[in-house]
């Protein structure tokens, strides 16, 4: 549970933002960067930007959940120390809240005026850099995905979502290993098996 703890990418994590910068290179205009201001995000973003060469925004509230009680712990760890939060958590991943830490829903509440600026923005194309269950939560909320819906988006490092807005519809591809555009959102069963995209038109 890294949460708000820090590290460097790793040299795999390096070439997968290479080849994102190099997807939004060929495929997008983007017209500025809203980042997470984490150190590996600050990282990934300056990677990106030797592509798009884009004006940078650093905004506290797209950093990655907070694990509270959980930061820095492994899975195995807390499944022992703290048994009944673990049980909680596994069902219902989007409600529960680490102790000391945020849920799904705190952290919408937290990233929401963020959103609602977008709309109005007058840069066409806009690049967030933020972390994976955030992600979830940034997607969820322009989709109105329920939050077992929302529990199930994946976010792989080597992935990438793009939303297109037009009156009336989203359209949502995502990019994997620079490849794509690929349509609909990647999903994961209850099991946490990875299914294929979920396609549909929001």
């Amino acid at each position: 549970m890294q949460g708000h703890l820090d590290s460097p990418l790793t040299e795999l994590g390096r070439a997968q933002v290479d080849a994102h910068g190099k997807a939004l290179k060929a495929n997008a205009g983007i017209g500025q960067l809203i980042v997470s201001p984490s150190g590996r995000t600050r990282e990934t973003v300056y990677i990106l930007n030797s592509y798009v060469r884009a004006p940078l925004r650093f905004e506290d509230s797209l950093l990655e959940r907070d694990c509270g009680d959980w930061t820095g712990r492994t899975l195995t760890e807390i499944e022992t120390d703290y048994p009944q939060a673990w049980k909680a958590r596994t069902e219902d991943g989007y409600h529960h809240r680490p102790p000391g830490g945020e849920n799904h829903e705190d952290m919408l509440q937290r990233v929401k005026v963020l959103l609602d600026t977008l709309p109005d923005s007058e840069v066409e194309e806009i690049g967030l850099v933020t972390h994976g269950v955030m992600s979830r939560v940034i997607i969820s909320h322009f989709l109105g995905l329920a939050p077992n819906e929302c529990t199930r988006v994946c976010h792989p490092n080597d992935l990438f979502y793009r939303l297109q807005f037009s009156p009336g519809e989203i359209q949502t591809s995502h990019f994997i290993g620079g490849n794509g555009p690929i349509s609909g959102l990647l999903h994961r069963a209850d099991s946490g098996t990875i299914l294929g995209p979920d396609t549909r038109t929001y």
